[in-house]
């Protein structure tokens, strides 16, 4: 009952207008706009492999993309950061596959396993 009382009592501090960075704002909405198309094209794109794809490009660019602005943040920071994630979009591509079903299993497994051999690397 304390833990109840405790956070009963606890004020919660809002920033004031003046306070608030607009950009700031606008740049983490911004930020989380791949994580949301991401979802949403793997929630619709059951059975369309193009949609997977684009799916799974989108989720690992959003872990790409600092939630904190950072002075050093380009581009091609961005960039580099998402072609080093490679080997985990070729595991995340290979389920999309191995989840179309047919032949693409095949091809799912292969690529499953190649990102995996890259990883243990």
């Amino acid at each position: 009952m304390n833990h109840l009382a405790y956070v009963l009592e606890t004020s919660v501090q809002l920033p004031t207008f003046e306070q608030l960075d607009l950009g700031q704002v606008v740049l983490r909405l911004l930020g989380l706009l791949p994580l949301i198309g991401g979802y949403l094209l793997a929630r619709e794109g059951r059975g369309n492999l193009l949609y997977e794809v684009c799916a799974v490009l989108l989720l690992v660019l959003a872990t790409v993309i600092p939630f904190e602005s950072a002075a050093n943040l380009t581009l091609t920071t961005v960039l580099n950061d998402f072609v080093a994630r490679w080997p985990v979009m070729v595991f995340l591509l290979g389920l999309a596959f191995v989840r179309d079903g047919g032949w693409k299993i095949v091809i799912g497994v292969v690529l499953m396993a190649v990102s995996g051999l890259v990883l243990i690397r």
